[in-house]
Order: structure tokens, then C-alpha cells, then sequence
């Protein structure tokens, strides 16, 4: 009996396709290799986001993203963010030199606002975006301030002017202790006078009038001792209101770097957003000129 033949499957070669999709990835990592040996960060940027450098430096939209290629350093982000960051920093210290920079790990750069005393952590910088990460709360703290200044009043006004309120109702309390004490030789003088008159057959208007001196003593006892809880109470207030008012100067403080560096807040505000473009747009004008 003759064998019928199998078919045999003819797959074509697609060896040049692989070698060029290949090429173009050690392309991509040599010259990445290459602008860090030079120190060339503004290359380093391009070729981390080319979508985004063409939009913000060049102004054209239509770049399509080399994301693909961008994800084969995404394992050593850490290292790029710390090389990035030596020469952004030193840009920022002259653009921004309130901020302080702390590398707490490798390529992580936490964001401290001013160089005085209790100085706030504000956020961190991302060297790889060209930005500042603002710690939500320490940012809206701040915008609230300015916009609280230029009515002249201050971050904490309403909440210290509440507690020294609270402060002097307590006081108060202390105050009428003499007062307290007069009122109460009093009632129990009646009390006791109301008792020896009512004997055991004391009408009902005496029993009720017993029952409001009574009620009444009640009430003087728990203002004592009250008054005997005021001074730590009134401390813990005043602490309060220390730790108010030394924000508030801390935030004056902040106001006020920002004011002499940028004029105002809002032209701060815009630094901030266009931080990317300025920057990096800094290394391109740089590198058209011969420099890197």
C-alpha cells in the first residue's frame, strides 16, 4: 500500500523583522548609556518620554510615545532619578530657594519648605517628571494662608481668638470660687434652717424648697470641681495656642520667600506647573549653544 505524504509546515523567516526590532532596543539603551556618560540630561529626558519632550519643549503634539522602549530602564529608575537629580537641584536652588532637599533612599528626594526652625516636610520631587509632588494638606495650609492674608487676617485666627476665649470662660470659673463659697454657707444655713422647721411633718412647699437648695449645692460642687481640672485645662490651652501661632509665623515665613522670589503666589503657582518645560527647556538652549 503506497503512504500518503504529511504535509509539512513552512513557517517563512522573519530573522531581519527580529534583528531590527533588536537593533532598535540596544539603540535605545546605547544611547541612554551615552547622554549619562556625557551628562547629557536633556537627551536623557528625550529619550525617557519623547511624547512629552516634543509636547513641552518643542511644542508639537502629534510625536507618538516611545513607551515600549522607554520600559527598558523602568528596573533603574532609582539610579536616573538620582543622576537627574544633582543638576535639577542645583537649578531649583537658584528658582526655587526656599526648598530643601533630603535624599532619604536612592533617587527619592523629600521636600522641606525653608531653612528655619520647624520647617515643614512640603512634599518630595520627582526627578524623572520635573516635578514637585506637594504633600496635599501642608500645600492647601499654605494656599488658605495667602488667601486669608489678603485680608489681613492669619491661618489660625479664628481657632486661637476661640481657645483664649475658652481660656478666660475657664478662668472665670476660678474667679468666682470666693463667690461659690458665700453662696453655699448660705444654702446650707437655709437647708438646715428649712429642716428644723419642717420636722417630720413638714409641709410639701418646705420639701420642694429643700429639693432646689439641693440642687443647687449640686451644681456649686461640680463647678468646684471644675475649677480644680482649670489650670491644666488652661495650660493645655495655652500650648495650643503657642503651637497656632508658631505655625502662623512659619506660614508668614513661607508667604513671604515666595513673595520676594516670585512677586506673588500665583505667578509661584505657575513656576510650579511649568516647571518641566522651563527646566528642561533650559537644557536644550544650553545644548544649542555648544554647552550640555
Amino acid at each position: 500500500m503506497e503512504s500518503t505524504p504529511y504535509i509539512q509546515t513552512d513557517l517563512p523567516s522573519n530573522q531581519s523583522v527580529l534583528q531590527q526590532k533588536l537593533q532598535t532596543k540596544l539603540d535605545y539603551l546605547t544611547s541612554i548609556q551615552s547622554a549619562v556618560v556625557a551628562g547629557d540630561d536633556r537627551q536623557i529626558y528625550e529619550l525617557l518620554d519623547s511624547q512629552k519632550y516634543d509636547l513641552k519643549v518643542r511644542q508639537k503634539s502629534e510625536t507618538e510615545t516611545n513607551r515600549p522602549l522607554a520600559v527598558l530602564v523602568d528596573d533603574m529608575k532609582d539610579e536616573l532619578s538620582h543622576h537627574l537629580g544633582q543638576k535639577l537641584i542645583n537649578y531649583l536652588s537658584e528658582t526655587f530657594p526656599f526648598f530643601y532637599y533630603e535624599e532619604t533612599q536612592l533617587g527619592v528626594f523629600q521636600l522641606y519648605f525653608g531653612n528655619w526652625w520647624d520647617r515643614r516636610h512640603f512634599g518630595i520631587l520627582d526627578p524623572l517628571a520635573v516635578k514637585f509632588i506637594f504633600n496635599d494638606d501642608e500645600y492647601e495650609k499654605l494656599e488658605k494662608a495667602v488667601e486669608l492674608s489678603a485680608h489681613g487676617q492669619r491661618y489660625n485666627s479664628q481657632v486661637i481668638e476661640d481657645t483664649t476665649r475658652a481660656n478666660e470662660t475657664l478662668q472665670k470659673v476660678v474667679d468666682e470660687q470666693n463667690q461659690r463659697d458665700a453662696e453655699r454657707t448660705q444654702l446650707l444655713a437655709q437647708l438646715s434652717s428649712s429642716e428644723e422647721r419642717g420636722g417630720l411633718f413638714g409641709n410639701r412647699g418646705q420639701s420642694e424648697q429643700r429639693e432646689v437648695l439641693k440642687e443647687r449645692l449640686k451644681q456649686l460642687d461640680s463647678a468646684d470641681a471644675k475649677s480644680q481640672k482649670v489650670p491644666a485645662l488652661i495650660a493645655e490651652n495655652n500650648t495650643q495656642i503657642l503651637n497656632y501661632s508658631k505655625e502662623d509665623t512659619i506660614l508668614i515665613y513661607e508667604q513671604r520667600a515666595i513673595t520676594d522670589t516670585f512677586g506673588t503666589f500665583d505667578e509661584f503657582q505657575q513656576a510650579v506647573g511649568s516647571l518641566y518645560e522651563n527646566y528642561v527647556g533650559s537644557l536644550a538652549a544650553a545644548a544649542e549653544e555648544g554647552g550640555v
